[in-house]
């Protein structure tokens, strides 16, 4: 990330090999920057070896540089300090014998990239963080002086709102300290701090219109002009990010983010998904594939910060300078972003103010209501995030001049019950998402949407009937899960969907609740249905006391629910084949999170040895688990339990109201990722012991009293 403080690191660390005695023959200072240039590099070494005083040496070219350069560095114990690294620097080609323990030389370098890192085949990587709150303080404090700090008694907490609105960000710390670092007035620093608020949010290049602040006084302009200054150096460091992305359609992935509100952790699913309905992927086989890639261009670069393995968020300064750059004038990138999100309204924005905006957020506000006197005419839309309010009713001529909308979010407004009939007219949409919300039905002129990618009707109790979709020949993706129909449909009707579905030429991405052993036969009877199904829950079971079905096809299975199914005695997964080829099916590999609940006669989870990427598992109200690996079953298949270790990946476990669970495993596990654990009215379980985990930090736990914790986890 820009402005983080990795030149300043780098420049300690260099002075620190000037200052102290050591063993190398020479340091080397390097400036790289975003454009590199070889000759240059080769300069700046040349300076420190003694070979840019010769005339002959600097009008020579690379190839003669660079040995001479390699001759003598191969004699000497050197350090090599690299500056702001974009893209790999070929050594060789400078002339730099790559640093060995043999030679004792080393190679240190800055970058904003990741992948920079992995490329340059650093031993090392040490990633810079921003300051804690602290921290942040002192420098700020060092740049102002307390003589400023506290020249009036209203500073200093005007300087606390400063520093936090600065995010931990070295840069944005040191240049607004030093710009406030002579101003000895409260008036003053009132007004910078509502100033710099506002600037962070504004098109770059216009402070020389803005209003005057209700503080407003003879230096106004002043503070404008200063804090503009200020905002614009902040915003042009971290920008340089932004423009070193290599393809624009990265660029407009980046933008997107800007829709969702500060510090909210963005599920990589569902910005994926928006991905899609917006066209920024294509609509092919392996389209979730590619938005994985693009949400890892983007943390390589450190514009994205990753969380919990399914999430990304963005640093504060990061998204101001996004929402900075949707709205510059000069970039013109298919209209403005408008972004109201944690804003507390109560009312949508004035229509005015959408007529020329592309896309709008308005997430995590307190609407209800979305009634309009005057039509809502804004041609240029095409997202639309309404998502987490109170809506309880939409106008019915709300929707009928936003003829270019592609992303409609209406999901979490669970009081939203009803919806306008012109939603379904809508020729451009590409992505629906209606999950949490009240609905009861939805139009039949749904199916005509054919240019519909994403349907996403999760979590909605209420909705009674779904209509026919099987000439949506350009879905992709099907969120079901727990939705309300599918939960009271009789296996008839399930049955007669799933058929429906399967016409679906392009899905590719499925989640569904399931209650009936047909309606799961049918579901995986199909090959194609098979490939897409990402989640799968299967709800009140009670036909057979065993049941034995085709799981181990559902290779792209990320997550698995099974619950109420009460005479369910064990769950045999059919894999098709010998024992000995499941290991090289890779069943289940991408199988992260499984919940276990409410069934009482199950006795074991033995299949779960061959989850290897099992990150969370729950378990709960299931009477007869003695065992969830039994070792009695392991022995069917020998040959493939040679290099298995079970729950190696695990992060978060939770085992809750097991009256007779003994042991998860034979022996006891190590729980290398293990973070947190959660063990509750399970009187005889005494096997679980961990390790602390590889990824840093403690692991947080809950054992309820009946459970021994030094046994559960031993010192």
């Amino acid at each position: 990330m820009g402005g983080v403080g990795k030149t300043t690191l780098l420049k300690q660390i260099s002075q620190n090999f000037f200052d102290v005695l050591n063993n190398f023959d020479v340091v080397i200072w390097v400036s790289v920057s975003i454009d590199p240039q070889l000759e240059k590099i080769q300069e700046e070494i040349g300076k420190k070896i003694g070979l840019f005083d010769q005339y002959s040496w600097r009008n020579g070219n690379l190839e003669d540089k660079a040995s001479d350069i390699f001759r003598i560095l191969s004699e000497k114990k050197f350090v090599l300090l690299m500056d702001d690294i974009w893209e790999t620097i070929d050594l060789l080609k400078v002339g730099v014998p790559f640093p060995i323990p043999a030679n004792g030389s080393k190679l240190i370098f800055t970058t904003r990239s990741i992948k920079i890192c992995s490329l340059m085949e650093a031993d090392i990587r040490f990633r810079v963080e921003c300051l804690a709150d602290e921290e942040a303080w002192e420098l700020f404090l060092s740049h102002v002086g307390d003589g400023t700090l506290y020249s009036h008694p209203e500073i200093p907490e005007i300087a606390k709102a400063i520093v936090k609105d600065c995010g931990g960000l070295p840069l944005a710390l040191v240049e607004i300290g030093s710009a406030l670092t002579k101003q000895k007035t409260s008036e003053y620093w009132r007004e910078a701090a509502e100033v710099f608020k506002r600037l962070r949010f504004t098109f770059p290049g216009m402070y020389y219109t803005f209003p005057v602040s209700k503080h407003g006084h003879d230096h106004s302009l002043d503070v404008e002009k200063s804090m503009h200054s200020v905002v614009d150096r902040i915003f042009s460091s971290l920008r340089l990010s932004y423009d070193g992305l290599q393809k624009e359609v990265f660029k407009s992935c980046l933008l997107y983010c800007s829709l969702f509100p500060s510090g909210y952790k963005i599920p990589k699913r569902d910005l994926i998904d928006y991905w899609i309905g917006e066209g920024f992927l294509d609509n092919r086989l392996g389209t979730h594939n590619r938005g994985h890639y693009m949400i890892n261009v983007l943390l390589n670069a450190c514009l994205l910060e990753e969380q919990d393995d399914d999430y990304v968020t963005l640093h504060d300064m990061i998204r101001d300078m996004i929402l900075w750059i949707t709205n510059d004038i000069d970039v013109g990138r298919g209209g403005y972003y408008l972004v109201y999100t944690d804003a507390g309204l109560r009312e949508a924005p004035e229509t005015e103010e959408w007529e020329h905006v592309s896309r709008l957020s308005v997430m995590r506000n307190r609407i209800e209501n979305l009634i309009h006197k005057s039509p809502v005419v804004c041609p240029d839309l095409e997202t639309l995030f309404l998502n987490n309010n109170y809506l309880k009713t939409i106008d019915s001529g709300f929707f009928r001049h936003i003829g270019s909308l592609k992303v409609l979010n209406l999901s979490n407004n669970p009081s939203l019950t009803e919806l306008p009939s012109a939603i379904s007219d809508l020729a451009s949409l590409q992505h629906l998402d209606l999950s949490r919300t009240g609905i009861q039905e939805l139009s039949t002129k749904l199916n005509k949407r054919v240019k519909l990618k994403c349907l996403n009707l999760e979590y909605t109790p209420g909705l009674r009937s779904i209509p026919h979709i099987s000439n949506l020949s350009m879905l992709h993706v099907l969120r079901l899960l727990e939705c309300g129909f599918l939960i009271e449909v009789s296996s008839d009707g399930a049955e007669r969907l799933i058929e429906d579905w399967v016409c679906l030429k392009s899905l590719s991405m499925l989640s569904i609740t399931l209650k009936s052993f047909q309606a799961v036969k049918k579901l995986l009877s199909s090959h194609k249905l098979q490939n897409c199904i990402q989640s799968l829950w299967l709800r009140s079971l009670h036909q057979a006391k065993s049941s034995e079905v085709a799981l181990a096809n559902l290779k792209h299975l990320k997550s698995l629910c099974i619950s109420e199914c009460k005479n369910l005695e064990e769950l045999r997964v059919d894999f098709g084949g010998e024992a000995q080829n499941i290991a090289e099916s890779r069943c289940f590999h991408f199988l992260d999170e499984v919940n276990i609940d409410g069934c009482s006669e199950l006795r074991d989870l033995t299949w779960l040895i061959l989850a290897p990427n099992l990150k969370r598992l729950k378990i709960s109200e299931c009477s007869a688990i003695q065992q969830i690996i039994n070792v009695g079953k392991l022995g069917e298949y020998p040959e493939m339990m040679t290099n298995l270790i079970p729950f190696s990946k695990l992060k978060y476990l939770a085992l809750r109201n097991l009256p007779n669970l003994i042991s998860i495993y034979w022996k006891v596990l190590p729980f290398p990722d293990l973070k947190e654990s959660d063990v509750v009215n399970c009187p005889k379980f005494q096997n679980l012991s961990t390790t602390p985990s590889q990824q840093g930090g403690e692991m947080s736990n809950h054992v309820k009293a009946d459970s021994d914790a030094s046994t559960l986890f031993p010192q």
